[in-house]
């Protein structure tokens, strides 16, 4: 006996091995007894074994005879377990003896894990896995554990095994490079650091499915906005592969309502149970509560969904999802109505301050006004936490930066219905003059003139401009002249006074005509026909907002070609032709303009103003001489001082100028 006590102690010195091909002693965690085994040998049934330990402290061996079994179950308090210990095992049968390599093992250490639990959460991204594994309770911390995994494609049968990374933060998670995109069934075990340890048994099969690269691809169709302050938007998806040269996240172009879906499909196979998150979100509108995100959360079936929006922009977010972790999100941007029945009770506007009267045409709890200028960055609107019955009326406030275009909405929010908008409406915020600078161009004829002129700004705010009002005027013909009286004047505020065109005294701030024409916001020019040859006309195109009547105002001169006189020689019957008679123009005129300051008529014969008989009872007093007027009065739409003393040619340069066609 104490020649092979002392060769196992001359192997204990040397280190042995931790590991024996089939030959293994170990406890479980948390438990008390080891249980050790080893291959068959010999016949069965007929051979017996014995299990041999020998100690380094103390230096002595222990021999336990199994019989015919393969393994034996050692008691905790039966062997050393806090000192190194070589073990192995002679089988008899007949005469032969075989024994087994040294096992070389610290007891207390030699533990062998249950595996990694099934249903672990992951996720993969570019071919790596992680998951979250937990802590085995034996575990005490220190060095994390060790881990590998195998994996292989699916439908495919040989495994490939690759060692795993622990990550010790807050998760505690576990990475394993699985070598490429595609469906695995990925199979995981473990082991405590400790040399004397043993590795767990493979973990039952995770099943990791391809991941989702690619954003779904979205077909949309985005419903009017009704009287109920709503509107509908119609989804449907389908999750691609990742086509190569695609570009991730990128949104597609908004198609209009008109635009047909395309037909949604489900994800592919190898994908696995795909789900859909839909959050639809107000910018403008990011109130605490309700949140601003409505969260919707659908089944791998269903690839199509109805949204209920209010007027307002949405930011409307699609992610799909699988056992794999997300794919990259799908954004699509729903712009504002633009055009909507829904305008406000009043509109005033003060300096800089705008005023609005909406009602709200149902309850709610939280309501939202928002100021957009247009274009221009967002601007977050103001959410207000009030309780509000139908049909109440509301009174809102802001601050409108000149000269711009504004959006001016309400939306309110109730938990039955969502957000709906109670009032939109576009405003343009300037004093902008509401007459127009036009060119005047003559090619057209003798007897008609194209009057062109630039885009308006309020063309482009959404119904700010309803129409241009065209109005033109003969010498002679019946106008009405807008005059301010004097201070200290009983009348105390504008009058308009009916005249003529030749009899326009210098007091008159407006020539007021019937219109007689009209052109849509889009339109640059008009073609006046129809006109009298050598005549002096005064002609005005104005905006007409969609707020007011509007008016129109003949300011701007220019006189037609006169005929020619006629010539007998060579004519027969009724077939004399009356060529035209070139008269003094400006090299760059086609007609002679004759741009002024309304009031200041260049060509007036007269100064005074007489008023049919028919008026003399309700006469305004005597009005003051030309010098006086002309230093006191200012043009309320140019702006202009009427300066005593202009002269002709002067006063293009005050007006800006007009170029004629």
């Amino acid at each position: 006996m104490l020649g092979w006590l002392l060769a196992a102690l001359a192997v204990l010195a040397r280190g042995g091995t931790a590991t024996v091909p089939g030959f293994s002693c170990w406890k479980q965690c948390g438990s008390r007894w080891f249980l050790c085994s080893w291959p068959p040998h010999g016949p069965a049934g007929n051979t017996s074994y014995l299990l041999t330990l020998c100690y380094t402290t103390p230096r002595l061996c222990q021999r336990f005879e199994a019989g015919a079994r393969t393994t034996y179950a050692l008691k905790h308090h039966r062997v050393y377990v806090l000192t190194n210990a070589t073990a192995w095992v002679e089988a008899r049968w007949g005469d032969r003896v075989h024994r087994t390599p040294n096992l070389t093992l610290y007891l207390n250490e030699a533990v062998k894990l249950e595996p990694p639990p099934a249903g672990m959460p992951f996720t993969k991204t570019g071919g790596r896995l992680r998951l979250r594994v937990p802590w085995p309770p034996c575990h005490r911390g220190g060095q994390p554990l060790q881990r590998e995994a195998r994996f292989r494609r699916m439908g495919d049968r040989g495994w490939t095994q690759v060692t795993c990374e622990t990550v010790t933060d807050e998760d505690d998670s576990v990475t394993c490079t699985l070598g490429g995109d595609g469906a695995f069934e990925v199979q995981l075990r473990h082991k405590p650091p400790h040399w004397s340890s043993y590795w767990s048994n493979w973990s039952s099969s995770i099943f990791v499915p391809q991941e989702i690269l690619a954003s779904p691809v979205l077909s949309y169709q985005l419903g009017k906005l009704g009287r109920d302050g709503q509107r509908v938007l119609s989804l449907g998806w389908q999750v691609r592969r990742h086509p190569p040269g695609t570009l991730l996240g990128v949104p597609p172009p908004f198609h209009p309502p008109s635009c047909p879906f395309s037909l949604p499909q489900r994800a592919p196979e190898e994908q696995g149970d795909v789900t859909y998150t839909l959050r639809a979100r107000m910018p403008a509108c990011r109130c605490a509560e309700p949140a601003e995100e409505d969260t919707v959360v659908l089944g791998t079936e269903v690839t199509a969904h109805n949204l209920t929006l209010s007027g307002a922009e949405y930011e409307i977010l699609l992610t799909a999802a699988n056992a794999a972790g997300p794919g990259p999100e799908r954004q699509l941007r729903v712009p504002a109505e633009r055009h909507a029945d829904l305008g406000f009770k009043d509109v005033s506007v003060a300096g800089s301050t705008v005023s609005v009267r909406w009602e709200a045409r149902s309850p709610g709890f939280v309501y939202c006004f928002e100021q957009q200028p247009l274009p221009g960055t967002l601007k977050q609107g103001v959410c207000i936490r009030r309780d509000f019955p139908a049909k109440s009326i509301h009174t809102e406030r802001g601050a409108l930066e000149a000269p711009a275009c504004y959006r001016l909405a309400v939306h309110g929010w109730a938990p039955a219905r969502g957000w709906s908008t109670f009032a939109l409406q576009h405003h343009y915020a300037g004093n902008t003059s509401l007459a127009v600078p036009v060119r005047i161009n003559a090619s057209a004829g003798d007897a008609a003139v194209v009057l062109r002129w630039s885009p308006s700004p309020r063309a482009a705010c959404p119904g700010a401009l309803a129409k241009y009002l065209i109005c033109h005027a003969a010498e002679g013909d019946n106008v009405t002249c807008e005059w301010d009286p004097p201070p200290q004047s009983p009348w105390g505020r504008r009058r308009a006074l009916p005249v003529t065109c030749r009899q326009l005294p210098d007091y008159c701030l407006l020539v007021v005509v019937c219109p007689d024409g009209e052109a849509d916001t889009t339109a640059s020019h008009y073609t006046l026909q129809n006109l009298r040859p050598g005549t002096a006309y005064r002609v005005g195109v104005w905006e007409v907002m969609a707020e007011s009547g509007g008016t129109c105002g003949a300011w701007w001169h220019f006189q037609t070609k006169a005929l020619a006189p006629v010539s007998h020689a060579g004519c027969w019957g009724q077939k004399c032709h009356h060529p035209a008679v070139p008269v003094p123009r400006s090299p760059r005129s086609s007609v002679e303009i004759q741009p002024e300051v309304p009031g200041h008529l260049a060509h007036s014969p007269r100064r005074g103003h007489h008023l049919p008989a028919e008026q003399k009872e309700s006469s305004p007093p005597p009005l003051p001489t030309p010098a006086q007027t002309r230093g006191q009065q200012s043009h309320p739409v140019l702006r202009q001082r009427n300066e005593p003393g202009p002269t002709p040619a002067s006063l293009p340069g005050a007006l800006g100028e007009i170029q004629p066609g």
